[in-house]
């Protein structure tokens, strides 16, 4: 299965994904224990973190203050590659000051306005190339335009390239005091700002549940911070919206769940059943996808019997069934983070959406780099981190 190592190490922590709502899938398998021992398991929870360069647990399903983290405008030395970077290390700020942002809140950013102080190649042999930055991190409100915070870092970066120059300076940005504080003022105004606004995100959430959107509708209620006297409307509406969404995506899912087969082919995938166990069973849509997990429940099988028996006198048959075992022992937990990131993910696009038609400021903001073209600049997270989330050049 492609990325195997990279999902037997999120299933051994959770979810990378937050702000989303936490009911659980349907998909409900035997109990199996586990393949590894609590020692095993820590250090390969505490590989993973390292590797990333933040806590995932601290990010597992939070109820605190969420923000949207905005990539840097690809401009100059800029690429898209730079901008992605800057976009994880500013994940890695908000998820260490115990804040969490991959793209579903649509009232709180967290972005960067990047400028280039200094780019020189040396003198020297072999010769270097050499970058430096001022960097101006911002907390805004996304509706208002207010500024909640600001943090300014300068950083340089060395490397054989210029492009490689870009990299190095991106990871000299530090979680400093400053930082800390910084966001630590920001959320507190965040957690202030609902809860005297309850009645301004009551309509934003029935405005979009009323034409429909319940994935941007889940998006608002779930940004509303635990701290905030207004949680309370988080319990009052979120069971309803959930219905209406996974309802309203059913065909969507079972789509999905069917290019997902077609790539697996035997290979066990706890994301196929995270797709069947959200399909509602009373949608047109569940017959199916029953039909479809039945026919790859029962190829899986086989294949764990066929790989079983091959075990004893093959090497390589050993270490796949050996892969195969954790997944499945982790088969439940991994069902509910893969039924989480797909629930994100419809909130993170409303939500990218929503504020990409809110931000109608070009006329007079088209030239603020902060701001310019902000929703298409929402880390939405799910897919991009497939690729970047096990290596370890974030530390």
């Amino acid at each position: 299965m492609k990325h195997i190592s990279y999902i037997i190490g999120i299933a051994l922590m959770g979810c990378l994904i937050v702000s989303c709502s936490e009911k659980k899938s349907q998909f409900n398998p035997q109990e199996r224990t586990s393949s590894l021992s609590s020692e095993e398991r820590e250090y390969r929870l505490a590989e993973k973190r390292a590797e990333l360069g933040f806590d995932l647990d601290s990010m597992l399903y939070s109820h605190g203050v969420k923000l949207s983290i905005v990539m840097p405008k690809v401009q100059g030395d800029i690429t898209e590659d730079i901008s992605k970077r800057m976009a994880m290390k500013m994940l890695q700020m908000a998820s260490q000051n115990g804040m969490s942002g991959l793209g579903s809140c649509p009232n709180f950013v967290l972005g960067v306005e990047m400028a280039q102080t200094g780019r020189a190649a040396t003198g020297t042999a072999p010769q270097k190339m050499t970058v430096q930055y001022e960097m101006t991190f911002k907390v805004m409100n996304a509706v208002t335009g207010d500024v909640y915070g600001t943090s300014v870092q300068e950083v340089q970066g060395v490397g054989n390239s210029f492009e490689e120059a870009n990299q190095n300076a991106v990871k000299e940005i530090k979680n400093t005091k400053e930082v800390q504080k910084f966001l630590q003022t920001a959320s507190d105004r965040i957690v202030k700002w609902y809860d005297e606004n309850l009645s301004a995100v009551k309509n934003q959430v029935e405005k979009a549940e009323g034409e429909g959107n319940y994935d941007l509708a889940l998006a608002l209620l779930n940004s509303i911070p635990e701290q905030s006297s207004s949680y309370h409307y988080v319990a009052e509406k979120q069971d309803a919206l959930l219905k209406g969404m996974l309802h309203k995506r059913a065909a969507d899912m079972l789509g999905e769940m069917e290019a997902l087969l077609a790539s697996s082919g035997d290979d066990f995938n706890p994301a196929v059943g995270a797709y069947f166990g959200l399909i509602p069973t009373d949608s047109p849509e569940h017959a199916k996808a029953q039909q479809l997990y039945a026919e790859y429940e029962k190829k899986c099988k086989e294949r764990r019997a066929d790989l079983e028996a091959k075990a004893e006198r093959d090497e390589q048959a050993a270490r796949e069934l050996e892969k195969l075992k954790m997944l499945y022992d982790h088969e439940t937990e991994l069902a509910d983070i893969e039924a989480s990131k797909v629930k994100c993910k419809y909130e993170s696009k409303a939500n990218a959406i929503a504020m990409e038609k809110a931000m109608r400021y070009e006329s007079d903001q088209k030239n603020k780099g902060f701001w310019g073209k902000l929703g298409d600049r929402i880390l939405g997270g799910l897919d991009f981190f497939g690729d970047k989330v096990s290596e370890s050049e974030w530390d």
